[in-house]
């Protein structure tokens, strides 16, 4: 396999198994994804600013932990333009994250219009984020029918 979409696979991989393990609540996992000073900004809608800052794998966690607040998520990424540059990446990823809730008036669904700008690096032949930056551009609550 070329050396170069052998990276891109890995890369694209990283990305989409993010999205799957956030889906399954599987926050030690997501945070395997990350080098260990790894970090992940998280940007609201309109802002220069990061609404939060997590650094390490205890932060990652913790925050990762709070998606149980939900009975299901549904995370559907668009395929990722990857650019490598030896040792490390970057990746731009849009995405629909769709967070379902339990309330007394029924099930009410949260939905994110987030992009990912990523950076990756290469340790042991493994890709890990070492940066995620997570900007959401807009959201909508709306009820689900039963």
């Amino acid at each position: 396999m070329n050396e170069g979409f052998a990276d891109w696979h890995e890369i694209t991989h990283t990305i989409a198994r993010y999205g799957r393990l956030a889906d399954q609540r599987r926050s030690g996992e997501m945070a395997d994804l990350f080098t260990p000073d790894g970090r992940m900004l998280m940007f609201r809608p309109r802002a220069d600013e990061p609404a939060e800052s997590l650094e390490g794998r205890e932060q990652l966690i913790a925050a990762f932990d709070t998606l149980a607040a939900f009975v299901v998520t549904s995370h559907v990424l668009s395929p990722s333009d990857v650019e490598i540059d030896g040792e490390s990446a970057r990746a731009h990823t849009s995405c629909m994250s769709h967070h379902v809730r339990e309330t007394a008036e029924g099930r009410m669904r949260f939905t994110l219009a987030d992009r990912y700008e990523d950076t990756l690096v290469r340790r042991e032949g493994r890709w890990f984020f070492q940066e995620r930056r997570k900007y959401t551009d807009w959201t909508e609550s709306a009820p689900l029918r039963r």
